[in-house]
């Protein structure tokens, strides 16, 4: 009997044969023993690696987590512990790369080799085929560094695609985040497989600054009047829960689905409003990436018609919609009637006359014309009903989504909610 090893657990190598040990057999036993007790180290090393990186992996996205809740504090405190001064910077950008699945643990491992510590890398929460590489920008030409890196990468990766961000504000991780998916779409019709769309107007960028954030501020008047704490955690969950799925936004959040329902019926009903109604989501989705612009003096609300109705987004929405001209089918009657129908393939195909499948074949050939996601929902359908409505204003049948007045809350609270909010 030999000991292997002098660290718990400890083994022990039993050896029997039908004659005493002799010189030659103890020493084989003995030799056995020592090989035996370096492989158990090494396994024990193993063991201890890879939980060492499953805690640092845990760690990485309770980081990315909190920034896409906009706890920038908290996960600068929590990734000071993983990586000191990370995440010391005021503006980042964020990189989404797409792969097979087999090859995402590999391409994560890729990618942190490439940024050598200075951007945070984590497997995406919701997508099993999605790596998020988050590069704050303290030094802009090591940003630039990781940046062609990843390029670099991605041309030798005829597998991998990527959508990057535009530079946010740290604050606005999850702004970020959105930018590089809507990019990633695109980057699936593109040669390159990379998309940055710097070409690509935000419609937030047309409206009128400080009427625009009048109107922003209107709409979200009766979550502000919440207590700090549960306005943040609302604002954070309906900014995520409009551009994904519950159960996408609570792997995103590191909360339950449920929680998540709660959170947007609670918005719901504090708003007045139909947050299952496309043009509804739209306004709200609009309004939230408004709120933190400063407001003009004034009581007049114009309205989402007239703010989006400008010559400027009048062009912009051709811009966007043009390309749907290139194919002999009106597939902008058939995008607005579905958008009319809250991108309800059936209910479009009743309005129209036409085979629900006649509808969705016009939906992904309008995908790939706009190089946009359309039927997953979210961020691309939403701009699409703006350029609808910048075009159409509310004219039949585009009619505006309502924002009742006095909401009662679930403590019987009444808060005002303006009825001028249309869109």
């Amino acid at each position: 009997m030999l000991p292997l090893g002098d660290e718990p657990p400890f083994h022990v190598l039993v050896v029997t044969r039908e004659h005493p040990f002799d010189g030659d057999s103890a020493a084989l036993t003995g030799s056995a023993a020592t090989v035996l007790g370096l492989l158990l180290r090494v396994a024990g090393a193993e063991t201890d690696r890879r939980e060492r990186e499953a805690s640092l992996l845990h760690l990485r996205l309770a980081v990315m987590q909190l920034l896409m809740v906009g706890d920038v504090s908290l996960a600068q405190r929590t990734a000071a512990g993983m990586k000191p001064r990370l995440l010391e910077a005021d503006r980042a950008w964020t990189a989404l790369l797409e792969m097979p699945v087999e090859e995402r643990a590999q391409v994560a491992r890729d990618c942190e080799e490439l940024a050598a510590g200075r951007a945070l890398v984590v497997p995406c929460p919701t997508y099993d085929n999605h790596v998020i590489t988050l590069v704050p920008v303290a030094d802009a030409r090591a940003a630039d560094d990781i940046g062609r890196a990843l390029a670099d990468y991605v041309a030798r990766r005829p597998r991998v695609l990527q959508g990057r961000s535009r530079l946010h504000p740290l604050a606005h991780a999850r702004a970020a985040y959105e930018d590089a998916y809507r990019n990633l779409v695109a980057a699936r019709y593109v040669p390159g497989r990379r998309s940055r769309h710097p070409d690509r107007m935000d419609p937030v960028e047309l409206l009128p600054g400080a009427e625009a954030a009048r109107w922003a501020s209107n709409l979200l008047r009766p979550l502000y009047a919440l207590p700090a704490r549960t306005r943040d955690q609302l604002l954070s969950t309906v900014s995520l829960a409009l551009r994904f799925t519950a159960v996408r936004t609570a792997k995103i959040m590191g909360v339950s689905r449920n929680t998540v329902r709660s959170r947007m019926e609670r918005a719901g009903e504090l708003l007045g409003a139909d947050l299952d109604e496309v043009r509804t989501r739209t306004a709200l989705h609009l309004a939230l990436q408004l709120r933190d612009r400063p407001t003009a003096p004034g009581r007049h609300d114009p309205g989402l018609p007239a703010l989006i109705g400008t010559d400027a987004g009048r062009a912009w929405a051709r811009d966007v919609l043009g390309p749907l001209d290139t194919d002999a089918r009106d597939l902008h009657r058939t995008l607005r009637v579905w958008i009319l129908a809250d991108c309800s393939a059936g209910a479009a195909a009743q309005r129209l006359g036409l085979h629900p499948r006649t509808v969705r074949e016009h939906l992904r050939s309008s995908e790939a014309l706009l190089a946009r996601e359309l039927t997953a929902g979210g961020v691309d359908v939403y701009e699409l009903a703006l350029a609808f409505l910048a075009l159409h204003g509310t004219q039949p049948p585009f009619t505006e989504p309502v924002f009742r007045d006095g909401v009662s809350d679930r403590a019987g609270v009444t808060v005002a909610c303006p009825a001028t909010v249309h869109g």
